[in-house]
C-alpha cells in the first residue's frame, strides 16, 4: 500500500516537472512555435488536394505529397511576382498624387492652434512636446525602424525556410501522428478519440478553407467598391482588405480606415464629390460588405459548424490580440471552437451521457441492417 502512494507521488512529480518544462520551452522557443503555427495551418490546408490525388490517381503518398508541395512553392513564388508590379505601381501612382510637403504644412498648423474648448485655449504644442520635436521623433522612429527590419530580415529568411520544411513535413507525416495519438489511447477510449478528431477536423477545416472564400470575396468587392468610386490604388485597397479580413472584426475595420484615409486625402478621380463625402461613402461601401459578409457570406460559407456566439468571437479576437499577438487573432476562432467541442464531450461523459450520439444511432442502424443479412 505504501509502495503504491510512493509510486503516485513519483508520477505526481515527474508529470509536473513535464508540464512546467514543455511550459517553459514554449515561452523560449516562442519564434519556433509560430513557425511550428503557421506551417501547421498551410499543410492542414493543403491536406486535401494530397487526398484528391491519391484517391484520384495511383500515385503514392509520397509522389502525391512531392506534387502537391512543388505547385504550392511555385504559386508562393509566382503569385507575389506577378502582383508586385501591380502594387508597386499603384502605391507609385498613390504616392505620387499625395503632396507630403502641404501635409506636414497643415499637420504643423493643427499642431500649432490652440485647441478652444468655451473660453478656455489650450495649445495642443505644449502638450506634445513641440511640433518641431514630434516630426522629428517620427522621422527618427521611422528610420530606426527600418534599420531593425534590415537588421532581422536575414533571421526571418531563416524562419521562412524552417516554416517550408516542416510544411513537407507535416504534409508528408501528419497521419501517422494522428495514429500515433490514437495508439496511445486506451482502447475502450479509441472510437471517442476517432470522433473527435473528426468533429475537431470539421471545425479547423470550415474555418480555413472558409476564410480562404471569405478573403477572396471581400477583397474583390472591396477593389470593385473602390473602383466604382474612383478612388486611386483601388487594387492595392482591394487586396489589403482581403488579406486583413483573415482578422475577424478587427481587419476589416483597419482596411476601412485605410480606404477612408486614402479617400479624405485624394478624393475621387472623377465623381465631383467632396472629398469629406466620398469618405461617407466608402464607409458606406465597407460596412455594407461586412455586412453582407456577417449576414450571408461567413453564415453560408463556414455553415455554423464553430457554433459561436458573434460577441464571443469578437471578444476572442480583440482579447487574443492584446495578450498574445496577431498570430493568436487569427487562430483564436478555431481554437474556440475546439475548446468547445471538448468541452461538450468532457460534458457528455462527466454527466454519464453518450458523447456522440448522432454517431452512435448511425452505428445500431449498420449493426441491424448487418445482422438482419446475416439472419
Amino acid at each position: 500500500m505504501q509502495e503504491n502512494k510512493w509510486f503516485f507521488a513519483i508520477r505526481f512529480c515527474v508529470v509536473a516537472t513535464i508540464f512546467m518544462t514543455v511550459i517553459q520551452l514554449i515561452v523560449i522557443a516562442k519564434p519556433f512555435i509560430s513557425a511550428m503555427i503557421v506551417s501547421g495551418l498551410v499543410a492542414y490546408v493543403l491536406q486535401p488536394f494530397v487526398g484528391l490525388l491519391t484517391s484520384k490517381t495511383k500515385l503514392s503518398r509520397n509522389v502525391a505529397v512531392g506534387i502537391v508541395y512543388l505547385v504550392f512553392f511555385i504559386l508562393l513564388v509566382a503569385i507575389p511576382s506577378s502582383l508586385t508590379p501591380v502594387v508597386v505601381k499603384q502605391v507609385s501612382n498613390l504616392t505620387a498624387t499625395l503632396d507630403f510637403e502641404e501635409i506636414e504644412i497643415e499637420l504643423r498648423d493643427f499642431l500649432d492652434r490652440p485647441l478652444l474648448i468655451g473660453n478656455l485655449h489650450i495649445p495642443v504644442d505644449n502638450f506634445l512636446g513641440g511640433t518641431t520635436e514630434i516630426l522629428n521623433e517620427a522621422t527618427t522612429t521611422i528610420g530606426t525602424g527600418i534599420i531593425s527590419g534590415i537588421a532581422g530580415f536575414s533571421t526571418n529568411i531563416v524562419w521562412v525556410i524552417l516554416t517550408l520544411i516542416l510544411v513537407y513535413y507535416l504534409l508528408k507525416d501528419s497521419y501517422r501522428l494522428i495514429e500515433w495519438f490514437v495508439w496511445h489511447v486506451p482502447d475502450e477510449y479509441q472510437p471517442h478519440a476517432h470522433n473527435l478528431i473528426k468533429e475537431i477536423d470539421g471545425v479547423w477545416g470550415s474555418f480555413l478553407r472558409g476564410q480562404l472564400v471569405l478573403m477572396f470575396v471581400v477583397g474583390v468587392l472591396s477593389w470593385l467598391g473602390a473602383l466604382i468610386v474612383g478612388i486611386p490604388g483601388a487594387v492595392v485597397l482591394g487586396l489589403i482588405a482581403g488579406i486583413f479580413d483573415i482578422i475577424p472584426s478587427l481587419g476589416p475595420t483597419l482596411a476601412a480606415v485605410i480606404a477612408m484615409a486614402v479617400a479624405f486625402l485624394q478624393g475621387s478621380s472623377y465623381l465631383p464629390v467632396s472629398n469629406g463625402f466620398l469618405t461617407l461613402i466608402i464607409l458606406g461601401i465597407f460596412i455594407g460588405i461586412q455586412q453582407a459578409e456577417n449576414i450571408w457570406f461567413r453564415p453560408a460559407v463556414l455553415g455554423g459548424r464553430l457554433h459561436l456566439h458573434p460577441a464571443f468571437i469578437i471578444a476572442g479576437v480583440f482579447g487574443s490580440l492584446a495578450l498574445f499577438g496577431v498570430l493568436a487573432a487569427l487562430i483564436v476562432v478555431p481554437v474556440m471552437g475546439t475548446i468547445g467541442v471538448l468541452g461538450r464531450y468532457s460534458y457528455s461523459m462527466f454527466f454519464g451521457l453518450e458523447p456522440f450520439p448522432d454517431k452512435s444511432s448511425n452505428q445500431d442502424v449498420v449493426t441491424q441492417s448487418v445482422e438482419k443479412e446475416q439472419a
